[in-house]
């Protein structure tokens, strides 16, 4: 791919760097804020060689790229040089659909923190590996060094959502890490481990250990943006430099420590019972309704508003039981995508769906999805027959997955119990052998049309 090109007319055919409010990407999507969506044809874009296809979904113009998308983000830079967004967007903002808003909120927060939570997930599950098979024992130095490595984002996570929080709030970055900061305070820690309130100004509060909590930060974070933007207003420009900032910690972290952190704890654990109470009513049930129409979850981008749920089930649960059941529905577009490489006599679709299919296998889903399966539809159905399936399978063995941030053939490490290799572990990479056989013979068994006709 010719990145520099592919960027050119991207940003031509967005209406050029006039008409971009801010960019962002993620794994393989350009996320652009136009000043007006309706300057650009999605047929045009689409037709640009490099682009799987556009979603205008959220407040944000999608361009998906695929496993590219860095260096063609790169190059888009250069052409319309860092971007802010512009008070003309905020009228278009009011106008946005509440949950298309709430999970661009969240993908804004957690997109930035992908990566490193994938690489330190998938570290804890080799660290698995090698304790389950005894190469090492969480007695060796090396184990501790590698351990604190894979566990520092977890540990730390209100830091790091606080910094992500504010940023996407439009907040001072550092503000929102020491807020995260100030709630895993070691003395703090130690008061809450052991159980006694503490008498902060005459009030009684119980404190709670935050390391590796989701929810409570993200709200203190929010809040203190909605009062940082009051005080800016009324603060003098003489002093607003250090009174805002002292203002602000000074009245959230108590407030995040009596009001905010324990009410969404308790949300957090109230989500992951009702999530477990569905789960063990029936695993086979839930797989079948979870593990195919994930997909389409996917698709409609609604997996946003579960990731961070998913997340706290690992932190609060010490595994998630719904992430053990869409292992399936990954490895079945990857089968129905290789299934269409091998059928098809289109040289440009074998090309597109033959490293749709590995990159899918690798845990990126988007290049496959999009540029395969929805533009033929059929594989799409299969792709869903054979994730449901899989997900019947997994939930029968109880599959779960103990880290987060994985997916894909790299999430295997993750489905190992860390007390050993259990039925669990064998259903959920059973759910990615069932769910990619199943989705190719019926792709390769079923006519689907493209470009060239009936195949």
């Amino acid at each position: 791919m010719n990145h520099k090109k592919v960027a050119e007319e991207v940003v031509k055919a967005i209406g050029g760097k006039e008409n971009v409010n801010s960019l962002t990407h993620c794994v393989t999507r350009l996320r652009f804020k136009l000043k007006d969506e309706q300057i650009p044809k999605k047929e045009e874009v689409e037709k640009i060689d490099g682009v799987i296809q556009v979603i205008q979904k959220g407040g944000q113009y999608q361009v998906v790229i695929g496993n590219q998308v860095e260096p063609v983000y790169n190059e888009v830079i250069k052409l319309i040089g860092e971007q802010t967004e512009k008070s003309e967007q905020k009228e278009e903002e009011k106008n946005v659909k509440f949950f298309d808003k709430l999970t661009a909120t969240i993908s804004g927060i957690f997109i930035p923190i992908l990566g490193l939570l994938a690489a330190t997930g998938l570290l804890k599950g080799i660290l698995t590996i090698t304790m389950v098979t005894g190469v090492l024992n969480p007695q060796m130095d090396t184990y501790k060094v590698f351990n604190a490595i894979s566990d520092v984002l977890f540990y730390f996570f209100p830091i790091f959502l606080g910094g992500s929080a504010a940023k996407q709030f439009k907040m001072n970055q550092y503000l929102g890490m020491a807020i995260g900061g100030a709630m895993l305070y070691p003395t703090l820690i130690e008061i809450a481990s052991k159980g006694a309130p503490i008498n902060f100004l005459g009030l009684n509060i119980n404190l709670m250990n935050y390391s590796s909590s989701v929810f409570p930060v993200i709200i203190a974070v929010w809040v203190a943006s909605k009062l940082e933007g009051g005080l800016n207003k009324i603060i003098p420009q003489s002093v607003k430099f250090f009174i805002v900032p002292l203002i602000i910690l000074v009245v959230m972290v108590p407030a995040t420590l009596a009001l905010v952190g324990p009410a969404f704890t308790f949300v957090s654990q109230l989500l992951a019972g009702r999530i477990m109470a569905i789960y063990n009513f029936s695993p086979i049930l839930a797989g079948l309704l979870l593990g195919g129409p994930w997909i389409l979850i996917v698709m409609f981008g609604l997996h946003w508003a579960f990731i961070p749920i998913l997340i706290s089930n690992v932190m609060l649960l010490h595994f998630d039981p719904i992430s053990g059941l869409l292992g399936g529905g990954q490895f079945a577009m990857a089968g129905a995508s290789l299934a269409v490489a091998i059928k098809t006599k289109d040289l440009k679709l074998k090309s597109l769906s033959s490293s749709a299919g590995f990159t899918c296998i690798l845990g990126i889903s988007e290049p496959a999805l999009y540029g395969v399966l929805i533009p033929l539809k059929k594989p799409l159905i299969t792709s869903i027959i054979g994730g449901s399936i899989g997900g019947a399978f997994s939930g029968i063995l109880g599959a779960k997955l103990y880290n987060p941030g994985m997916s894909g053939i790299f999430s295997i490490p993750a489905g190992i119990n860390p007390n050993g290799v259990d039925t669990g572990f064998y259903g959920y990479v059973g759910s990615m052998v069932v769910g990619f056989i199943i989705a190719f013979i019926v792709t390769y068994l079923w006519k689907f049309d493209n470009k060239s006709g009936n195949v």
